[in-house]
């Protein structure tokens, strides 16, 4: 057995051990993958592959039958079964696209694999690296996987763990890139600026000579290690015939190292004879610098697309000829029984068979209150059941189900969304190709007039208009204005966030537990008997001590008397023994209708924005008790805030049009709409977009997703759940609405800082470059100018943090 891999030929790590029988022979492989791909290989019978193969042709080889063979496997029905979905005829699922550097990258994807037959469409997140591809059923899923692959890029089903793996191993390796860089820098450096500032002379040619050798040496994990990304997406920008800024940086990084290592090698050491270590050093661990601020942002706040298996149970417990079986969720067939205890989630949509229970339904609808569920009644898969055991006739799939529906408008909101460029991608597509034209023409020029200034011209014009400092504008800036909102508690997760903000037209609320606190609390007590409001209070917080419905978390939780005998009257409220005293707690129709009841008539009753209920005797009506969901404190000032700021500011909300008539009252809010389904609220977005109008949603459920994918921007409470936050744009993360107008004024500061940057990296460019074409500008002083033009985009940029 060799101490190579059998299959892909890399070294076998020492100690690991893995292997199998080929051919009647015991191989080795480097890692399970290997050995789980040769073991797929020998049962599809290409055995025969090992056998015929070349070490010459084995790397060639190897991608067309084993790659693709591993790729085809995507294209099992069973397997597609965890990841796919079916809509309109079409199959649907997201992809995660590792290799992607730049907008020129996700141009050539998403031009060749929409070429593909049976392609419908394949859009890419600029942000997340994660793509949506829809295909008909007669086409393969492995051809778009093969011809990324092809392309340089590897794609394949996106699974939220294996993401955060690679983004973990991507992070490792791009700060030890950063980190050899930023030693060589500094080491370079060291002997450089003596000879920059005139500190050698004709006696030290020795010493001169010792420390190009070594800064050679230095620059050498530099060149052949840490700047490896920009050699590849400018290889990639070549074959997709377009121009990125890697196109220039490499050939800067390339020919500055060779001639360099070249004069070091070759020539008598002098004074005036140059060298330029350094400066390529310092060019990578800048550049490398800005493109690791841009990935954090992509990997702290991996997107996910609200994929079903972080909505409904993995398994269920299905009922068949009285025996209780458990199955994998996907497993569920329309008509199937299915058991869902206390506590559990619903996995799909059905009618309930039997039984009674409440259901808290805020996932979907955005209600705070659990509803109530008796037979015959409609359960939505990932609803929750808060109290009782039932049975659930399933009448859809977990794949039709309406939780499903809402992901899919999550997906089209983020495919319809605008595909803008930022300012400095906008410039860089023309500087980069002018940068380009000027060197070429410059070597022409001094070729013909003075062949002995053409390396030294040609070298200084790239160097010294490398966008470095163009290519730092923008993220240094933000990183800037993102580290001082973080302090505030504004988190921001994607990089157009502070753009939106400068350019919003429109802010719109949820209103349950984003303009108010999202839960329960007791505004009034009115009694309508001799008891005192203390003794009501505590009447019934001693009988809803035993129940687990968001009322009872509104009394108090160690109440001054004790209950006994309490029972739960499914759909209306508790009963029980208080000091001998029977007592009943809860709602009008459990007064009317089981005891026979009449409440004497209250203002708490029509004008209250939350639940009422009541206490009483057998034989009368004791007190009634007027909940509310608070307001927060700080909704006010903020609303006022960015009315100032001369936004529009709406209230979309699912509540009933009294609770939202309220809040909008107390905040001043004129345009408001309740009852609001997250159909509705995308409607509501799309026409405010149909008037030209941007639009910033602010929300905390479920159900505010697809309206927060459609929107310009997307802002969720820190107290939303996970997957709300996920699918944000920014994160208020300590609730504090009144942050969100310090962010707004931040945003325009940073817009202006992002200008000045741009306008600072061009002038610079501009002035020098008819100097460096005109041989007028060493290269040693084009790269020293280079580095100083980006510590004043780095030092303008830090402003942003007072």
């Amino acid at each position: 057995m060799s101490s190579s891999c059998f299959h892909c030929h890399e070294a076998i790590p020492r100690g690991f051990k893995a292997e199998l029988s080929i051919q009647g022979k015991p191989q080795s492989f480097c890692c399970y993958g290997c050995m789980a791909i040769a073991e797929i290989i020998v049962s599809d019978g290409l055995d025969n592959f090992y056998s015929h193969r070349t070490e010459p042709s084995s790397r060639a080889e190897v991608f067309k039958a084993v790659q693709r063979n591993e790729l085809k496997l995507y294209d099992d029905p069973l397997l597609q079964e965890e990841f796919v979905t079916e809509h309109e005829g079409l199959k649907e699922t997201s992809l995660s696209i590792s290799g992607i550097t730049c907008a020129a990258c996700i141009w050539l994807l998403e031009r060749e694999i929409s070429r593909i037959d049976g392609v419908d469409s394949f859009i890419v997140n600029h942000t997340t690296h994660k793509a949506r591809i829809a295909w008909q059923p007669t086409t393969k899923l492995s051809e778009a996987l093969i011809k990324a692959r092809e392309l340089g890029y590897k794609a394949k089903p996106f699974r939220q763990h294996e993401a955060k793996i690679e983004a973990q191993r991507e992070q490792r390796l791009s700060v030890f890139r950063i980190a050899v860089a930023g030693i060589a820098t500094m080491q370079n450096m060291m002997f450089s600026i003596p000879l920059y500032l005139g500190m050698y002379n004709d006696s030290d040619i020795h010493l001169i000579e010792l420390f190009r050798w070594v800064s050679m040496f230095m620059a050498a994990p530099v060149v052949f290690f840490a700047a490896q990304p920009f050699y590849k997406a400018a290889l990639r920008s070549i074959r997709s015939k377009s121009l990125g800024m890697d196109i220039p940086v490499s050939i800067a990084i390339i020919v500055a190292y060779t001639a360099s290592s070249y004069i070091t090698l070759t020539a008598t050491p002098t004074l005036a004879s140059d060298v330029y270590f350094d400066s390529v050093s310092m060019f990578v661990f800048f550049l490398l610098l800005g493109r690791y601020i841009e990935m954090q942002t992509r990997h702290k706040y991996l997107n996910d697309d609200a994929e079903l298996d972080q909505l409904l149970p993995e398994t269920a417990i299905r009922v068949k000829d009285g025996e209780h079986e458990s199955i994998v969720s996907h497993r569920i067939q329309k008509g199937d029984t299915i058991l869902i205890k206390q506590g559990d989630i619903a996995p799909a949509d059905g009618i309930v068979q039997n039984g009674a229970s409440n259901f808290d339904e805020s996932a979907l609808t955005g209600e705070y209150l659990p509803i109530q569920k008796n037979v015959g009644d409609q359960i939505s898969a990932g609803t929750s059941n808060i109290e009782n055991t039932i049975l659930l006739s399933v009448s859809s799939i977990p794949k039709q189900s309406r939780i499903t529906a809402i992901v899919r408008l999550i997906n089209q909101a983020q495919s319809d969304k605008p595909r803008t460029q930022t300012l400095t991608d906008n410039i860089a597509s023309y500087f980069v190709g002018g940068v380009l034209l000027m060197a070429v023409l410059t070597g022409i020029y001094w070729q013909i007039n003075n062949p002995t200034l053409v390396f030294a011209a040609v070298l200084s014009v790239l160097v010294v208009t490398c966008p470095c400092a163009l290519s730092l504008a923008t993220p240094t800036a933000l990183t800037s204005a993102t580290s001082k909102l973080r302090k505030l508690g504004f988190l921001l997760a994607k990089g157009h966030t502070l753009d939106a903000m400068v350019n919003a037209h429109d802010v719109i609320f949820d209103k349950t537990g984003t303009l108010t606190e999202g839960k329960l609390a007791l505004v009034n007590i009115e009694t309508t008997s001799n008891l005192s409001t203390k003794e009501a209070s505590e009447i019934t917080s001693a009988l809803e001590l035993h129940s687990k419905h968001p009322i009872a978390q509104a009394f108090s939780a160690s109440p001054q008397y004790r209950a006994t005998d309490v029972r739960n009257e499914i759909g209306y409220g508790l009963r029980g023994k208080v000091n001998g005293s029977e007592y009943f707690v809860g709602s009008y129709d459990y007064l009317t209708q089981k005891l026979g009841l009449t409440p004497p008539p209250s203002s708490l009753d029509s004008h209250s924005d939350g639940p009422v209920i009541f206490l009483a005797s057998r034989t009368e009506t004791l007190a009634r008790f007027a909940f509310s969901d608070m307001l927060r404190e700080e909704a006010k000032h903020c609303v006022d805030q960015l009315k100032a700021l001369g936004l529009r500011v709406h209230i979309l909300s699912g509540d009933r049009e009294i609770a939202v008539t309220q809040v909008a009252e107390q905040l001043g809010v004129q345009h408001t709409y309740a009852e609001q389904s997250p159909e509705d609220k995308l409607a509501y977005v799309e026409a405010l977009h149909r008037q030209q109008r941007r639009v910033v949603m602010i929300g905390d459920g479920i159900n505010d997703l697809p309206v927060l994918s459609k929107a310009d921007l997307s802002i969720a409470m820190g107290s939303a759940s996970n997957l709300t936050k996920l699918n944000s744009d920014a994160v208020l993360l300590n609730n504090h609405l009144s942050v969100l107008a310090e962010a707004f004024h931040t945003a325009f500061k940073t817009r202006r800082i992002i200008k000045e940057n741009m306008f600072w990296a061009l002038a610079y460019n501009v002035s020098l470059l008819p100097l460096a074409a005109a041989a007028l500008v060493a290269p040693y002083f084009a790269a020293l100018g280079m580095s100083l033009s980006s510590l004043v985009v780095v030092f303008n940029s830090l402003r942003l943090r007072k």
